[in-house]
């Protein structure tokens, strides 16, 4: 009991000490999408806003498209290096074209200053690109997402700053590797958000365990009983984004 309270009232004065930190939600989009309005639409109605980067590309980005993921990671490496920017400043960071927002970056961030490390990731349950590197990872008993995937993630400027010190931009590059590899560098700096307490995302999993309440804009994932604020239609398939933000274009994929 003693180490629980200990524990609790640590994170309750981090929390006081970081509450006024400032948070930047970027993401990267080549060209506008229906999704990415949504996103933004969604902020709006916090009284808030998303940084939209990559735009001057110009051109797409996605799996049908031959990747161009590196854009992703030229886009963010830019934007943590600007000078304005404070060390302990926050970055939201998420895709563009297949992501639903249910809660504001407010909640995102007190959520994000329950975990134990400076910068967290979404989790899935499939080991991609790279399905040789499942075994890479620390097994958990029960755990329902093992594996991180790069779609949606939160951290630190100092510590995104440290975990991309050494990048060359590859506009080939897979950014989910890029981060796998990362997160085994720099475990002490990554956590994985495995119990989808604030990521969701939702590739192999049945959306019969998604609850949705559009009266209240909250989302329940009844396997780990938590309430995510942000999901994430990872894959090819994208339709479990039509129950948050209604249907689509379907010749508007990403």
């Amino acid at each position: 009991m003693f180490f629980f309270i200990l524990s609790m009232t640590v994170l309750f004065i981090h929390y006081l000490m970081h509450k006024n930190t400032p948070i930047y939600y970027i993401t990267v989009a080549t060209k506008p999408h229906p999704v990415l309005t949504k996103i933004e639409e969604s902020c709006h109605m916090y009284g808030e806003e998303v940084i939209v980067l990559g735009l001057e590309e110009n051109r797409d980005i996605g799996w049908g498209d031959n990747g161009n993921f590196g854009i992703k990671l030229k886009e963010l490496h830019k934007f943590i290096n600007r000078p304005d920017l404070g060390d302990s400043d926050i970055i939201l960071f998420s895709d563009a074209y297949d992501v639903a927002v249910v809660g504001s970056q407010k909640d995102i961030k007190r959520r994000f200053l329950m975990f134990n490390k400076p910068i967290v990731f979404g989790a899935e349950k499939e080991c991609h690109p790279d399905k040789d590197r499942a075994s890479m990872y620390e097994y958990i008993p029960g755990v329902e997402f093992p594996y991180l995937n790069s779609g949606l993630f939160i951290g630190r400027v100092w510590a995104l700053r440290q975990c991309m010190a050494h990048y060359k931009y590859n506009d080939a590059e897979d950014d989910q590797r890029f981060w796998t590899t990362a997160y085994f560098k720099h475990r002490h700096l990554i956590e994985l958000d495995h119990h989808a307490k604030l990521f969701l995302n939702c590739a192999l999993i049945d959306d019969k365990d998604i609850d949705y309440n559009s009266y209240k804009n909250k989302i329940t994932y009844s396997k780990t009983e938590t309430h995510p604020l942000m999901i994430h239609a990872n894959g090819y398939n994208k339709s479990y984004l039509y129950q948050f933000i209604g249907r689509w274009n379907e010749s508007a994929k990403e």
